[in-house]
């Protein structure tokens, strides 16, 4: 399984209000992370969000009806302009040739969370 771009985003800063009202150790520990994190996005990008990468994988292994994924090949382009670039063939598409996507295996990729559920859950074990 491949977890990509599709993130649990936290929007509102009450959640980070909620962690600051928790004694748990994991709680404050997330809470200074997430202060790194959400002020490098609002510098880069000049928003408040924070992708919540780590949890959103534990997540989709623990309970994965909280994701939708597609099956597909994934490519990474490792030099030029899209260095890093990741690319997902979900094989609806048929080539009547054999091309480079050709006998690649295949894949599950996340493209959708319930981000709601799945930040419920986190908040919760962090509360804990």
């Amino acid at each position: 399984m491949a977890l990509f771009e599709h993130l649990i985003e936290m929007k509102h800063y009450s959640d980070g209000e909620t962690l600051a009202s928790s004694n748990e150790k994991f709680a404050q520990y997330l809470l200074k992370m997430l202060e790194v994190y959400f002020n490098y996005h609002h510098d880069a990008y000049s928003t408040k969000v924070v992708y919540l990468h780590d949890p959103t994988a534990m997540l989709a292994a623990i309970n994965p009806s909280l994701i939708t994924y597609v099956e597909g090949a994934i490519r990474v382009q490792t030099n030029g302009i899209t260095r890093g670039l990741t690319l997902l063939y979900n094989k609806q598409k048929r080539f009547a040739e054999i091309t480079e996507w050709s006998d690649q295996p295949s894949v599950n990729v996340a493209v959708t969370v319930d981000t709601p559920t799945a930040l419920k859950l986190v908040m919760e074990r962090l509360m804990e």
